[in-house]
C-alpha cells in the first residue's frame, strides 16, 4: 500500500496468526479501517476478539502477520505506532491512590505533555465531563462506569 494511502487507514491488519501450542487462536485475520470510521469485532466467546485486537495494538505479539496503526508498523516501529493510538484494555489496573484530577494529570505526563499543559487538560476534561465535583475523589472511589 502506498505511504499516502496508509495515512488514510487507521488500522491495518494483514495475514495475523496466534497459536497457543496446538491451538489456533487467530487465523489469517485481515482488517482495514479507514480514519475516522467505527468498528467493532463481534463474536462467541472464545472466537479470537481479544487476541487479535492485542495484536492490534502491540500487547501480544503475532506468530505471523502484520498490524499497521497509521502506517507505522505495531512491532518494527512500536514508539511510533503507540505514539498514535490510546488503548483501554479489560482488566485495566489504575492507580487507585490518585485523584480523578491526579490520574489526568499523570497520564498527560506519560504522553509527553509538560506540567501545566496536562493541568490545564485535566481541567478542560474535568468541566466537558461535568466532573468538577468529583475531581478531588480518589480513583478507586469511583464507579467502574465512571471510567468506561
Amino acid at each position: 500500500m502506498p505511504t499516502s494511502d496508509r495515512r488514510a487507514t487507521a488500522l491495518e491488519l494483514a495475514g495475523l496468526v496466534k497459536r497457543f501450542g496446538p491451538k489456533t487462536a487467530v487465523h489469517d485475520v485481515t482488517l482495514t479501517v479507514p480514519a475516522g470510521s467505527f468498528y467493532g469485532l463481534v463474536g462467541p466467546n472464545g472466537a479470537g476478539k481479544t487476541t487479535a485486537l492485542s495484536m492490534a495494538v502491540g500487547l501480544l505479539r503475532p506468530d505471523a502477520g502484520q498490524a499497521r496503526v497509521f502506517g507505522a508498523d505495531v512491532w518494527a516501529d512500536p514508539v511510533e505506532a503507540r505514539s498514535r493510538i490510546g488503548v483501554l484494555p479489560d482488566g485495566l489496573a489504575l492507580p487507585d491512590r490518585l485523584t480523578g484530577r491526579e490520574l489526568l494529570v499523570h497520564l498527560a505526563r506519560l504522553r509527553g505533555l509538560d506540567r501545566a499543559t496536562a493541568a490545564g487538560r485535566a481541567a478542560e476534561l474535568l468541566d466537558l465531563l461535568d466532573l468538577l465535583d468529583a475531581e478531588r475523589t480518589l480513583v478507586n472511589d469511583y464507579s467502574r462506569w465512571s471510567l468506561c
